[in-house]
């Protein structure tokens, strides 16, 4: 990735600290008017800038079609515990015998009889302790 499209994708946050930037040089400068700088950038420049670069187009309802990041079908993780039990072991989100402890409960609970037994069980162990 170049430098120009590397500037184009942090524009609003280089932006942003050119604006606090001149706000406080005008400050610090003894003008009476530095905050004006704040606002106007703040309202106005920063706004018109991340419209003109189409930033914030995405994050109005980023999954309106019902894909995730990836493009794949969030209905399908959310209906599959195995498949997001095994992506947040991938991204270190769980350690080894977190996700070993969870795949063992998932699959103990894969039906509604197998999910009775196993909450009846950890009943009695928490009972007995």
């Amino acid at each position: 990735m170049g430098v120009v499209e590397n500037l184009r994708e942090e524009a609003t946050g280089v932006l942003t600290l050119l604006i606090l930037g001149a706000g406080f040089l005008a400050m610090f400068g003894g003008y009476g008017w530095f905050w004006m700088v704040w606002v106007v950038g703040f309202a106005v420049v920063l706004p018109l800038v991340g419209i003109a670069l189409g930033e914030g187009e995405e994050s109005l309802d980023p999954f309106e079609d019902g894909t995730d990041h990836d493009g794949q079908r969030q209905e399908a993780e959310e209906d599959d515990p195995l498949e997001a039990l095994k992506r947040r072991y991938a991204e270190g989100k769980l350690t080894d015998a977190e996700f070993e402890e969870r795949l063992e409960r998932l699959l103990e609970t894969e039906d509604e009889q197998r999910a009775r037994e196993y909450l009846d069980r950890r009943e009695r162990e928490r009972a007995e302790e």
